[in-house]
Parts: structure tokens; sequence; C-alpha cells
């Protein structure tokens, strides 16, 4: 009786590895979720990534624990075998997904709120994880983009800076290229873009393709932007009994006066409203963006408190009083806008 109860105890070292690894992970889960991070999507990333490499390590050291007697060698092979088949499976997928989210990462050339667009899909960041990246598409759903796409695809970012706006149209060859100019000119205006502008794109068979374009200094805002900007080109030639020959329209007439323009049925007096629907297609993605936006100014804000309080004890008593005043005024802001983010992530939280 007293053999079995030698071996059980020979096996203690391995298995109280085994579970300091498990305590270890929820340990360190939780640090990451109340301390080390406020933004939901980099504890979720973070989360992964520890948990991987603290139970591949506490693995290892298990088996080098293990009894005397034990064949080690055979479970590293076993290993060894486990890690190059899941290598040569996955290869294609968890893998290389795994290591295109970390190389991403590093890169940093998008965050949640940015416009991307990657293999003919569009929509704007909501979540950035290891092995894949979510996007909110202009009907309003969530979309997850496997990470070894984005790094094997080009991915199209639009500035948070501002971009150019653009809408193509093909007009006749019996109208002037400089009778256009101003009526696209005035139309780019009417949505709102700056400094706009008119490129002769394409000489066709039937018609010349045109390029209206303009700045636009809220991103946020691009479909909206391109929706007025071809509106506005609309009414514009409409307006001036200009025909539109996009995309391709072959007139054959028996009468040179027999055109296709639509009548204008505008009402004096009627303001057409903004279009909101663009703040509920991409409200996560607002949200997502609004967290990124809370965090940089917060570290704005840390930063200037520091300088602040480099300065106390040099320029008197009254200077110190208004620095000290400054440096609380800062303090409430950064509290300000730790809640707003809290409050901004208890909604994504409640969506997901």
């Amino acid at each position: 009786m007293q053999i079995p109860q030698d071996r059980g105890v020979r096996w203690i070292p391995s298995i109280s590895a085994l579970v300091l690894t498990l305590l270890i992970v929820m340990v360190v889960r939780f640090v990451e979720s109340k301390i080390w991070s406020a933004d939901a999507n980099e504890q979720r990333f973070r989360k992964q990534v520890y948990t991987f490499a603290i139970l591949f390590v506490g693995m290892l050291v298990a088996i080098f624990l293990l009894p005397e007697g034990t064949n080690q060698e055979l479970a590293f092979s076993v290993i060894g075998l486990v890690v190059t088949g899941a290598l040569a499976i996955s290869s294609q997928s968890i893998i290389a997904n795994g290591m295109a989210g970390l190389l991403l990462r590093s890169l940093k050339k998008f965050k949640p709120g940015d416009f991307i667009e990657v293999s003919d899909r569009v929509g704007r960041v909501t979540e950035l994880g290891l092995f894949h990246t979510e996007i909110q598409t202009n009907d309003r759903d969530l979309t997850t983009i496997p990470n070894a796409l984005m790094v094997n695809q080009p991915v199209k970012v639009v500035r948070a800076s501002g971009t150019i706006v653009s809408a193509k149209i093909s007009i006749g060859y019996d109208v002037s290229r400089h009778e256009l100019k101003p009526l696209f000119l005035d139309a780019a205006t009417r949505a709102e873009l700056i400094d706009p502008f008119m490129q002769v794109v394409e000489l066709g068979d039937y018609s010349v393709v045109y390029r209206v374009a303009g700045f636009l200094d809220t991103p946020q805002r691009l479909l909206a932007a391109r929706s007025k900007l071809q509106g506005a080109m609309l009414d514009a030639l409409h307006e001036a009994n200009v025909e539109i020959m996009s995309p391709m329209f072959v007139a054959t007439r028996n009468t040179d006066d027999d055109v296709a323009i639509p009548r204008q049925r505008r009402i004096d007096g009627v303001v057409e409203e903004p279009d909101a629907a663009e703040d509920r297609t991409f409200d996560k993605a607002e949200m997502a963006g609004g967290i990124e936006t809370h965090r940089k100014a917060i570290a704005e804000t840390e930063k200037k408190i520091e300088e602040l309080q480099a300065q106390l004890g040099s320029s008197g008593e009254e200077n110190d009083a208004a620095i000290r005043q400054r440096i609380k005024a800062c303090q409430r802001k950064i509290r300000h806008l730790v809640g707003e983010i809290e409050d901004l992530e208890e909604v994504l939280r409640a969506d997901d």
C-alpha cells in the first residue's frame, strides 16, 4: 500500500506547477483588467498573449518536474510533435493570424475609429484583436477580417487630418469642359468641400469622364460627404440643362432637342436637412474612436501636469498658487475623461 502513495507524492511537483500556472494566468488577467489598461480592446489583446505564453511556459516547467523514471524525452517529443503539427496545420490560419496581429500592433498604421479599405471591404475599425480586426460597415454590421489578410493585402487608411472626396461623371462631347468646370466647382462647394477641383479622366467613345473632388477635413462624415457631392453634381447639371451620359448613355434621337434631363421639382424655401444616418451607421466605431481620442487627451494632460509641477517653487508664491489651480483643473479634466471612457466601454460591452 505504501508504494502507490510514494508514487503519488512524486507527482506533486508537476501537479503543483500546473496549478500554479493556472493561478498565475488568473492573477495576470485580473490585474490586466483592473490596473494595467483602461482600453477594453487592449485588455483583450494582452490577455490572449499573456495566457498563451504563461500556459506554454507552465507546461514546460511541469514536464521538467516529472518524477524520476518518467520518460521526459518522450514528453518533450510529444510536445514537439504537437507544436510541429499545429504549425503545419494552422500556419495559414491561427498561427499566421496571430503573428500578423503582433505585426499590425507594432506598425500601428491604424487605430479604432479609422476608416480602412482592404480587399473590397470598407468600414471603420472597432477592434484590434490578436487574430482578427473588426470593422463596422456602412450597413452598421460588424465584419471580422483575419489579420493575415490585413498583412498580405494593401490596406487603405483614411487619414485623421482629412481626405479627398471625389466622384466621377460622364458628359457628352457636345458640352464644353470650360462650361462644366464652374458647375462642378459650385457643386463641390455646396457639398462643403475645401479647395475643389476638376479633372478630365478619360475620353470615351461616347462621352468624357470627369472627376470632381475636394478636401474633407472631417473624415467621420466620409460617406455622407460622397453622397452630398454626387447629389450636388446632379442638381448643378440639371439646373444648367446639361445631359448626363453616365455610366454609358448612347443617345439616338430624331432631333437634337430631345435630351434626357429630368425637370426640376425643387420647392422654394425648403432646405435639405443634413443626413444623420451616418451617426447610427458607425456608432460602435465612433465610440471606439472616442475612447482612443480620450486616451490621447489624457496622455497630453498628464504631460502638461508634469510641466506645471516642474514650474512650482521657481516663480513666487502667487504664481505657484495659480499653477496649482491649473494642475487641479487638469486633474479634473483627466477624471472627466476617464469617466467618459468607462461609460463608452460599458456601452460597448453591453452592445457585444
